[in-house]
Order: structure tokens, then sequence, then C-alpha cells
């Protein structure tokens, strides 16, 4: 796991990097948004990750807010896997 870490430590900090020296993709500004808001998600992850020990007592709300925050994480990343699907499939379709 801490391999991981290390991995999305260095790709933050290169996107940091990026962005403070005007090296930035074009893209629309939803993707920007969402990349942003996603870099400080996995900041924030890592923070807890470290702080947090198996055994911890938190309460109710926090819990909670993991929860929701994985599993709203979760059907984005499903519904991009199957879109991505759809348009692959497409493609092969008018290939035919």
């Amino acid at each position: 796991m801490a391999n991981h870490n290390k991995i999305l430590l260095e790709m933050i900090e290169q996107e940091i990097t990026n962005r403070e020296q005007g090296r930035v993709e074009e893209d629309d500004h939803e993707g920007r948004m969402a990349r942003g808001e996603l870099r400080d998600m996995i900041k924030n992850a890592i923070f807890l990750y470290k702080k947090l020990n198996d055994n911890d007592e938190l309460p109710g709300w926090v819990s909670s807010y993991i929860s929701l925050a994985t599993d709203y994480i979760h059907t984005v990343s499903q519904y991009l896997a199957e879109d991505e699907q759809i348009k692959d499939r497409e493609e092969t379709d008018t290939d035919i």
C-alpha cells in the first residue's frame, strides 16, 4: 500500500507543478474541475488512511460520510467505465 501512496503523491505533485508552470492540458472546464476535486480527495484520503487505525472508534457521521463518498466515487467510476465500453462497441459496429 505504501507504494500506491507514493505513486499517488508523485502524480499529485507532478500535476501541481505542471499547473504552477502553466503546463496544463487543454480540457473542458468540467474535466479540469473534476480532476482538481479528485486530486484534493486523494490528498485527504491519504491523510485519513494514515491517521486512522483499524481499531479506532469513529462517530457515526464520520463512517457515514466515508461510506457516502466511497459510494459516489464508485458510481461515477462505473458510469465512466460503462460509457467507455458503449463507445468502444459503437466504434466496432461502425467498422463492420
